[in-house]
């Protein structure tokens, strides 16, 4: 990982975010960016990779900005650089977040801005992919539909949303718990 000097920032994105939300730049390369995110608890929640070019805000200077900070130093929350290294394009972010976390959370705003799928790739080529879906009750459903890469805006890693699915499809796996 670069060495990156971590700034809480709020950020938008006008084709796609309704509101501005907050997070620290983790990592960025000329074409993505990632943010540690900053949840509506004031709490660090995983991590966002956006194409810099869909950025249309990103402030240093904000109202909720010394009020998150102060939360974040009395929480005793720190936030930590991307642990994957930024990549220049969204499908080789998948297969490092994938490779690293186990799940990944893809969403293609521009074609399904209400929807999102969470899973594992299965088989890829150049241009598309193939999902292994997780369900939201942690089910794993396998897909054949082809995806393009090309229509992805937006990856959520390493959450506690997508670390207790993919906890709970562990444990379903090994036969446990039932």
């Amino acid at each position: 990982m670069d060495n990156v000097a971590l700034r809480l920032v709020q950020l938008q994105r006008e084709c796609f975010d309704p509101k501005p939300w907050y997070g620290f730049i983790a990592g960025e390369s000329d074409r993505l960016v990632v943010v540690q995110l900053v949840s509506d608890t004031s709490d660090l929640d995983g991590y966002r990779c956006v194409r810099r070019e869909d950025l249309t805000l990103i402030e240093d200077t904000f109202p909720r900005s010394d009020f998150i900070g102060r939360a974040l130093r009395l929480k005793r929350s720190k936030p930590e650089p991307s642990p994957i290294r930024v990549a220049e394009t969204m499908r080789e972010m998948m297969a490092a977040i994938q490779q690293t976390y186990g799940l990944v959370t893809i969403h293609r705003e521009a074609i399904l801005p209400d929807e999102c799928e969470i899973g594992q790739v299965r088989m890829s080529s150049d241009s598309t992919y193939v999902l292994r879906w997780l369900d939201p009750n942690a089910v794993w459903d396998p897909d054949y539909r082809p995806f393009k890469y090309s229509d992805v805006t937006r990856l959520d890693f390493g959450g506690e949303y997508e670390r207790t699915l993919l906890l709970v499809a562990e444990d379903r796996d090994l036969g446990a718990g039932s």
